[in-house]
Order: C-alpha cells, then sequence, then structure tokens
C-alpha cells in the first residue's frame, strides 16, 4: 500500500527532535513493507533568521530521504506567525507539493494527514484533487487545553467533515474532539504512537546498583511540562539525601529558572541538567536509571513514557490525559497534576517499592500495546476502512 503522510509538524535541521515520532512511525511502515512519502511545507520561525539562515532556506523546494522514506520539503518562514494568512498559505502549499510528489512518485493509494492544525485541511484539498481517500489522526494538545485560534476552526472543521477516518492518539484527546463535536464518538478511534522497540531496549549490561536511587525525565522545559513542580517534588522527598538524584533531559524557555529553583531548593547537587540529547544518548539515560517521572500539566499521549518503559522502568505520572491510558498498577503510579506533595509521596513510595516491579513484565505490555507490529496492525486496518468508505 502506498501512503502520503502530511504531517503538521516535523523535524528540521534546527529542530531535529520536533515531530520525530511522525518520520519514526512512517519508517515503521516503510520496515513493513508499505511505500511511504511526506511531503512538508517547512516554515521557520522569523527568530532565526539571517543573511545565512535565509542563502540556507530561501522558499526552495527540495527532496531529502529518512531511511529511505522519501520527504519532499518547502522552505520558508513564517511571516504570518499566529494569523490566518499563514496557516491558508501552508495548505496551498502542501498541495503544490503532493502535485510534484505525484509526479515522482504516483498517486498514492491513501493520505495520511497528522492533526487537523492545518495538514488536515491540506489533505482534504489533496484528496479531492488527487481523487483518493484522508485519514486524519489527532495529536495536539490544544484540543483539550481548549487552545485553538477562533480563525483556525474552518481548518479544522474542514478536516474533520470530510475524512475518511479519524483518530486521535488516546482516550482523553478523542473525547475532547467528540466534545466539540468534529466528530462522533464512535467515529473517532484510538490509535496511539508507536515505540521504537528496537532501539528502547531493555540495559544489556542492566542498571546500576543503588545508591544513589536515581529517577529520569525526558521533557522540554517550558510551562506544559511544569518541571518546577517536579523539583519542589523531588525536594520534598529528598532534598539534603544524596541517597536520591534527578537527571532531566530535555531543554527550553525555563532551563536557566530551573536550574535557580533547583538552588534555590537546596537540591543542585542532586540534580542533572543535560539538555537536549539524541535519541541513543535518551535511551542510554533511561538505561541508568531506576525510575522515570513524568509530571506534564497536559499530554495528548506520552511518547517519553512509553519509550521508558519499553527499557523496563517502572513510571510515575501525573494524570494528565495521557498516561491514564499507558500506566497501570503494574507498570507504576498516577498522581494528581500540580500537586508537588502527591508527587513527593509517589517518588518516595517508588524508591521503596521500584524493585518490586518486573521490567519484563513492563516490556512486554509496551510491546503488546505500543510496539511496531501493533502499530501497523491498527494503521492497515485503518488505510483499508478508509479505503472502503471512500465514495
Amino acid at each position: 500500500m502506498h501512503v502520503l503522510v502530511v504531517p503538521s509538524w516535523y523535524p528540521t535541521t534546527e529542530a531535529p527532535l520536533r515531530g520525530i515520532y511522525f518520520a519514526e512511525q512512517a519508517q515503521i511502515l516503510h520496515d513493513h513493507g508499505f511505500t511511504v512519502g511526506v511531503v512538508y511545507p517547512e516554515q521557520q520561525s522569523l527568530r532565526h533568521l539571517s543573511w545565512d539562515a535565509l542563502r540556507r532556506k530561501h522558499f526552495q523546494t527540495a527532496w531529502t530521504t529518512n531511511h529511505d522514506v522519501p520527504v519532499l520539503r518547502r522552505y520558508g518562514w513564517n511571516v504570518w506567525w499566529r494569523a490566518p494568512p499563514g496557516m491558508r498559505v501552508r495548505v496551498r502549499h502542501a498541495v503544490r507539493l503532493a502535485h510534484q510528489y505525484v509526479g515522482r512518485h504516483g498517486v498514492p493509494d491513501v493520505i495520511h494527514a497528522h492533526s487537523a492544525r492545518w495538514a488536515g485541511a491540506a489533505a482534504a484539498r489533496m484528496s479531492d484533487a488527487l481523487d483518493v481517500p484522508f485519514v486524519l489522526t489527532e495529536h495536539f494538545s490544544g484540543f483539550v487545553r481548549n487552545e485553538i485560534f477562533p480563525w483556525r476552526w474552518p481548518l479544522v472543521e474542514t478536516a474533520y467533515r470530510h475524512a475518511h477516518g479519524r483518530a486521535a492518539v488516546s482516550s482523553v484527546l478523542k473525547d475532547a474532539l467528540a466534545e466539540y463535536g468534529l466528530a462522533a464518538p464512535n467515529e473517532i478511534a484510538v490509535h496511539p504512537n508507536p515505540v521504537r522497540a528496537a532501539l528502547f531496549a531493555r540495559p544489556p549490561d542492566g542498571r546500576p546498583a543503588p545508591p544513589p536511587f536515581r529517577l529520569v525525565t525526558v521533557a522540554g522545559l517550558n510551562p506544559r511540562k511544569n518541571v518546577g513542580d517536579l523539583l519542589e517534588a523531588f525536594a520534598q522527598a529528598f532534598a539534603g539525601s544524596e541517597a536520591a538524584s534527578l537527571t532531566l533531559v530535555g531543554d527550553g524557555p525555563q532551563r536557566g529558572a530551573l536550574e535557580d529553583h533547583a538552588r534555590r531548593l537546596g537540591i543542585a547537587s542532586q540534580i542533572t541538567f543535560r539538555g537536549r540529547l539524541e535519541r541513543t544518548a535518551v535511551r542510554d539515560a533511561l538505561w541508568n536509571a531506576h525510575a522515570f517521572v513524568l509530571s506534564s500539566r497536559y499530554e495528548t499521549f506520552g511518547v517519553a513514557l512509553v519509550e521508558a518503559m519499553a527499557t523496563g522502568l517502572p513510571v510515575v505520572a501525573t494524570r494528565c490525559g495521557g498516561p491514564e491510558d499507558i500506566v497501570t498498577d503494574e507498570t507504576g503510579r498516577l498522581v494528581p497534576t500540580e500537586d508537588p506533595e502527591a508527587l513527593a509521596e509517589a517518588l518516595r513510595t517508588m524508591r521503596e517499592q521500584w524493585a518490586s516491579y518486573d521490567p519484563n513484565d513492563i516490556r512486554a505490555y509496551v510491546l503488546d500495546r505500543y510496539g511496531p507490529e501493533p502499530f501497523v496492525r491498527r494503521t492497515r486496518s485503518f488505510y483499508r476502512h478508509a479505503r472502503a468508505a471512500a465514495p
């Protein structure tokens, strides 16, 4: 089956991990016998604009390849940031890229848009132009947070009205879409993101023995990830004790403030800020830990959570949306959002009980639900139903 993928966000040279799961999903499908291509009208933030950057990205179109998956990009700049013309222009560019893609690789059997932020509307136009069904998978947490700009709603409604198949990556996101009236609940499937099982495997040489008890999180250092509450919880649970440590993998606008916060809490010597890491280095950080913690205010899924669990780690996570679908009593603990006291208590309990969790069972649970094989089965069925539903 030939699939053309249209992601609303995707890795770039400036942000190589942004939307990495879309690239990895395309690779998984390719590895399982699908013919896959990607079109992406890239729009760089004007904050990165310089003469050197403009020489590299000057509104040109170019082919690249990502693990044998052809990617056709238009390198542009987000002149109309957060304004209606910007999304409409992006939709038009995406449709033009689709026609160029077809000229080289032929007409796909199905178009797969990721998120209705703009890619869904673009896929609807491609579907009409090419007479090909399209499906839409929603990832965007703005539907849960009620943060959709009013002028975006016509694009969103167009995507959901015309899609031949609709899915969300978690139950909470499905419920939000239904509450908005974008589709009936029975018209929205729950299709979670997959995990790269071969990369995020059990550590071949085991984990280091405590002490210290080593916690790790992988998160952007921004308000939505709420790492400040994690630092406060860690301080309540372990301040002044070298028997516990916390590694933060990720970067963002709050890094400096969070480093200052750790110093004020008296836990700076127990906290390690690793910054943004490549995928193998992220895995190595997980291998070096005893438990994973996620403190987000909102998550529509929780890719970092299932990656940690795939390595056999037990987890502590907030009830912020996606984790409620993922975490069970056998794999970890759930706590309320924005409650450092409850999070601190869960961290203390995890330190006492982490060895009672079976890492093989945790990994098996993840692979059964989020491994490449179940992802491919769900996706193949999704496409077949869409093709059958198309007029």
